[in-house]
C-alpha cells in the first residue's frame, strides 16, 4: 500500500466524528480484572526503610514517599512527586515495588492533566530524550503482566495529553505490545488492550502508525471472527476500524487486505445493540465515501444494498443510522445501475459469494470475457482458485468449478494459466466432494482441462 505520510494530517473529518461519537478515551478506567489486582497491590506494605538502609533510595526520597502516602494530594502532586516516582522506577527492580510505584503514578496522572504535563516538564528539565516515555516502554518488556498493563495505561495517558513538542513520539513499542495482547488467551487482557488502542487512535496521527504495525489489524479482524464476541467488544473493535477508515489510504486498502466488508455486513445483520449497527454502517460509509473505486465491487457482491434496504425499514432511536443508510443506499443504487455484466461478475467473485446468476451460464459471456480473468497477474483467476480451496458452501464450490471449466475452454492458454497458479489440483480434489452437484461441475471442469491443450 502506498500510504502517504501526509495523510494522517488530513484525516480529520468533522462530520464523521460527529456521526459516531467515540466513547471518550477509556484508558481501561473501569476494568474489574485490573482493578482487583490494583486493590490487592494497594493493600501491600512496601519496606521503603529497608531500601533506604540498603542505600537504594535516599533519606530525602524516603521522606517524600512517606509524606505522599500520608497526604496524597493527587491534583497538586506536581513535578516533585513525579520526578520522585520516575527516579524510583529507574533505580528499583523488585516486581512488587514497581507495581506499587506504577499504582501511585497512575493515581496521579489520572487525577489531572497538569500532573501529566509535569512528566513532560520533567523531560524538558532533565533534557533526557528517553523521558517521559522511555521508563514505561522499558517496563513493557518486564515479565510481569500487571507491570505491562499498568505501564501501557500510563503511556496511553501520556499520549492523550501530549503537548505539541512531544506529539510525534515514536510509539511503535507500545503498538507492537498492544498488537501482541490482542491475541492474549486471557479475554480480560484483550479487552484492556482494545480499550487502550481505542483511546490511542482517537489521536489522528497514530492511525497510520497502527495500521502499519504488522499483525495489528489482522488481530482485530480475528477478534470479530472468533466465536461471538460480546456487543461491547464488537463495538470497540469496529469503532477502531471506523477510526482507521477516516484516513482515505486506509479506507482504500482495508478491504483488499482484510476482506472486512462481508464480515461487517454479517455483524450488522445479527447485531442486537443499536450502537453496533451504527458503527458498522458508519465504517462502511467511510469506505464508500473515501475510496469508492476500491470498495464498491465487494459491497455490491456482498449485497450491501439489500441489507441497507432492510435496515432502513426499521425504527432507530439514532437518526444518524438512517442518514448513513440513506447515503449508502443512494451510492449503491447508483453504482449497481451503472454496472456492466462483466463488472457484476467481477464484484460477485470478489465477494466470494457465487450463485447461478446469468453471466455464469452464458456461453457468449465467457467468449467475450474469459481472458479478463488473467489481467493483473491472474487476479480474478486466483480469487476463484482461493474460493475453490476455502469455501464451505456447496453452491459456491459448484459455481466456481463451472467457471474454471469455462475459463479453460474459452481463454487463450487457459489450461496453462490454471496450472501456473496451481488451481488444477484444487479443482480435481472437488471430484470427491460430498455434494453431487459439486462433483458433477468439477468433473465437467476436469474434462475441459484434459480436452484443451492450451
Amino acid at each position: 500500500m502506498a500510504v502517504a505520510a501526509a495523510a494522517a494530517a488530513k484525516d480529520v473529518d468533522s462530520a464523521n466524528l460527529a456521526a459516531v461519537s467515540i466513547e471518550a478515551p477509556i484508558v481501561a478506567s473501569h476494568n474489574k480484572y485490573l482493578d482487583d489486582q490494583t486493590t490487592a497491590i494497594r493493600a501491600r506494605t512496601i519496606a521503603w526503610e529497608g531500601y533506604q538502609r540498603a542505600s537504594l533510595i535516599t533519606e530525602d526520597e524516603l521522606a517524600q514517599i512517606r509524606q505522599f502516602e500520608r497526604l496524597p494530594d493527587l491534583k497538586e502532586a506536581g513535578e516533585r512527586y513525579m520526578e520522585l516516582f520516575v527516579n524510583l522506577l529507574q533505580k528499583l527492580v523488585r516486581a512488587d515495588t514497581i507495581q506499587n510505584i506504577l499504582v501511585l503514578i497512575d493515581d496521579v496522572v489520572a487525577a489531572s492533566d497538569q500532573n501529566v504535563h509535569s512528566l513532560y516538564n520533567l523531560a524538558d528539565k532533565k533534557a533526557d530524550p528517553s523521558l517521559p516515555y522511555g521508563p514505561f516502554f522499558k517496563l513493557l518488556k518486564k515479565d510481569d503482566e500487571y507491570i505491562q498493563l499498568k505501564s501501557a495505561k500510563i503511556l496511553t495517558y501520556l499520549l492523550l495529553r501530549a503537548p505539541p513538542a512531544h506529539a510525534d513520539a515514536d510509539i511503535s513499542e507500545l503498538l507492537v505490545w498492544i498488537t501482541a495482547q490482542l491475541q492474549n488467551p486471557n479475554s480480560a487482557v484483550v479487552d484492556i488492550a482494545v480499550q487502550y488502542l481505542q483511546s490511542i487512535l482517537s489521536i489522528p496521527s497514530t492511525r497510520l502508525k497502527f495500521y502499519q504495525t504488522p499483525g495489528g489489524v489482522q488481530n482485530l479482524v480475528d477478534i470479530l471472527k472468533k466465536g461471538s464476541p460480546n456487543a461491547q467488544m464488537q463495538y470497540q473493535v469496529i469503532n477502531i476500524l471506523w477510526l482507521l477508515t477516516l484516513i482515505p489510504d486506509i479506507a482504500a486498502d482495508l478491504q483488499r487486505k482484510f476482506d472486512v466488508v462481508p464480515l461487517l455486513i454479517e455483524i450488522a445483520k445479527g447485531a442486537i445493540k443499536e450502537k453496533v449497527t451504527r458503527v458498522v454502517i458508519a465504517t462502511l460509509k467511510n469506505m464508500v465515501s473515501k475510496a469508492p473505486q476500491e470498495n464498491m465491487a465487494a459491497m455490491i457482491g456482498n449485497k450491501l444494498l439489500n441489507m441497507c434496504e432492510t435496515l432502513a425499514a426499521r425504527k432507530w432511536s439514532d437518526e444518524d443510522i438512517l442518514e448513513d443508510l440513506t447515503y449508502l443506499k443512494e451510492e449503491m443504487a447508483k453504482n449497481v445501475a451503472n454496472l456492466s455484466t462483466w463488472e457484476e461478475y467481477d464484484a460477485e467473485v470478489r465477494s466470494g459469494k457465487l450463485e447461478w446468476s446469468p453471466s455464469h451460464l452464458s456461453e457468449q459471456f465467457w467468449k467475450q470475457n474469459a481472458n479478463k480473468l488473467c489481467e493483473r497477474d491472474y487476479e480474478l483467476l486466483r480469487l476463484l482458485s482461493r474460493i475453490v480451496a476455502t469455501s464451505k458452501s456447496s453452491l459456491v464450490l459448484a459455481v466456481a468449478a463451472h467457471d474454471i471449466g469455462q475459463f479453460v475452454k474459452h481463454a487463450t492458454n487457459g489450461k496453462r494459466s490454471l496450472e501456473e497458479i496451481g488451481a488444477k489440483t484444487q479443482v480435481m480434489q472437488l471430484m470427491t466432494n460430498d455434494d453431487p452437484d459439486v462433483r458433477y461441475q468439477a468433473l465437467l471442469a476436469v474434462q475441459k482441462i484434459m480436452a484443451y491443450h492450451s
